[in-house]
């Protein structure tokens, strides 16, 4: 039996299989009627003896991968992530020795970490539409090799222009984790493994945060604030080698997707004019009411959990007299809580998601991905009033630590089902609109974490928190309203 080619390749983009089975219909029918003959016999072409290449089978596509190759690439991605909170989180139990090395105020050192956090959010508009364009995997490699040139920079500066400069320049690379993981997800993993996969990915990213300051706290106290700078050097090298070497390329894109011309190749001129975007225009998807009311609502959130962790070394040191390794520790109660929120979300993401389904007669809204926020808001309200006044009134630090743990779950629970939400309403630009949500989650966390002395001796432990609880629950409502209107909101077309 004869097969026959239709003469544009195997591969079909995935939003154009309709079209390439119609090329090749279109094909098959100018072959003389799908006859073939071969010594003078005639011997008809029948279509079942044909395999059309889909996205569906295509051995290219990543989620057709075997599922050892697809995790390995997941978790070298993950640990990227990792990389990101935990290099913001790392040094903030050594903030009074670095200050007493340049011999400066504890301001500017918290300066520096606010726009560290805002560098996180602000580089992933460039790094993720570039990574729509030439694909994620050179995205990470760029990233990890400068992050870990200016990570020893950091290491080695010896005043504090130079320490600046060189922290704002590693926070930049820090972020192509953030910026283009949660499209890696969407690369990976179809929509019925979707929840846990980003869920996965969200603890790697969390998971810095969480040990971040207990080991910071025990390399300062042990080593020195430098050393802080050369394990993040050798961390970022391993990750750099394995990147390189074991990372693949996840952005599946078929030959027909992007036609060549009549050469044969594509010119310098055409590649250069992929490469032009402008990131800005990634900001305009925050005016989308479904985007922005969601990345409003767990930016607050994430704001008011920045200003806790900024302050809380000052916070227990005056209250309790502890030292750097001790406050390191205090850090835990927040790692417990931002890891849970993370495992939960996972677990009951795809399950609740699949009920809703099951009892809406098997047809999908996406929205029904929002329903487990509700269980995460009370946490956060509950656990910010609790180690606010816990902490006005000096009680034992296990009840405002109990407080922290509270509101970490609840927040880390929501800003994952946000991002699941997000990924899998606008697939063929997740990367660009989680970096949206991560964008405006920084500057929030940039703004609180820099005004958190101000605010906090402005208003007392008690009040200060008491107004996180109460702005926290309002941002209830726009959450509500997305998941009510959202499919109405969301365009049909993709953006």
């Amino acid at each position: 039996m004869t097969n026959v080619s239709d003469g544009n390749g195997t591969h079909s983009p995935m939003n154009s299989i309709d079209s390439t089975i119609g090329h090749l219909s279109s094909s098959n029918s100018n072959d003389d009627d799908g006859l073939s003959t071969k010594d003078g016999n005639t011997t008809m072409i029948s279509m079942t003896d044909q395999k059309i290449v889909t996205a569906d089978n295509d051995p290219k596509n990543p989620m057709n991968w075997p599922k050892k190759k697809k995790y390995v690439n997941f978790f070298i991605v993950s640990a990227i992530s990792f990389m990101g909170y935990f290099s913001s989180a790392i040094y903030m139990p050594a903030t009074e020795q670095i200050r007493a090395y340049f011999d400066t105020d504890l301001t500017i050192i918290n300066i520096s970490i606010a726009f560290f956090v805002l560098f996180l959010g602000v580089a992933p508009l460039f790094f993720a539409p570039l990574s729509e364009r030439i694909g994620r995997r050179w995205i990470y490699l760029t990233g990890t090799f400068f992050f870990t040139v200016f990570t020893i920079l950091c290491g080695t500066s010896t005043n504090l222009g130079a320490f600046m400069a060189f922290r704002l320049i590693q926070g930049i690379f820090a972020s192509v984790g953030m910026a283009i993981g949660g499209g890696s997800c969407s690369d990976l993993f179809d929509t019925h493994e979707r929840g846990t996969a980003v869920s996965l990915y969200m603890f790697g990213t969390i998971l810095g945060p969480a040990v971040a300051p207990i080991s910071g706290g025990y390399i300062a106290n042990y080593l020195g604030w430098r050393w802080i700078f050369y394990i993040k050097t050798i961390l970022g090298g391993v990750l750099f080698i394995l990147s390189f070497f074991f990372l693949q390329e996840t952005l599946y894109v078929s030959p027909d997707a992007l036609p060549l011309p009549s050469s044969g190749t594509v010119g310098w001129k055409a590649r250069v004019a992929n490469l032009k975007f402008n990131p800005l225009a990634t900001l305009g998807l925050l005016l989308r009411p479904e985007i922005g009311l969601l990345c409003l609502a767990v930016s607050t959130f994430f704001g008011w959990f920045y200003l806790l962790v900024t302050i809380l070394p000052a916070t227990f040191n005056r209250l309790y007299g502890f030292s750097s390794d001790t406050i390191g520790i205090m850090y835990l109660a927040g790692g417990i809580g931002n890891t849970s929120g993370a495992i939960v979300a996972g677990l009951i993401s795809d399950r609740l998601y699949n009920w809703q389904v099951k009892r809406n007669n098997g047809a999908r809204v996406i929205e029904f991905r929002l329903t487990p926020i509700y269980f995460g808001i009370p946490f956060i309200v509950i656990g910010a009033l609790l180690y606010g006044w816990a902490l006005q009134y000096a009680l034992n630090q296990f009840v405002p630590l109990a407080g922290y743990l509270l509101y970490t779950f609840g927040t880390m629970l929501t800003i994952t089902i946000s991002n699941t939400y997000l990924v899998e309403s606008f697939l063929s630009r997740s990367a660009s609109v989680v970096s949206v949500n991560n964008c405006l989650r920084n500057v929030f966390a940039m703004f609180f974490s820099s005004m958190a002395v101000i605010i906090r001796n402005g208003l007392g432990d008690n009040w200060t928190y008491t107004v996180a609880a109460i702005t926290c629950l309002l941002m209830y409502i726009p959450t509500f309203l997305v998941q009510k209107y959202g499919s109405k909101w969301r365009p049909t077309e993709p953006l």
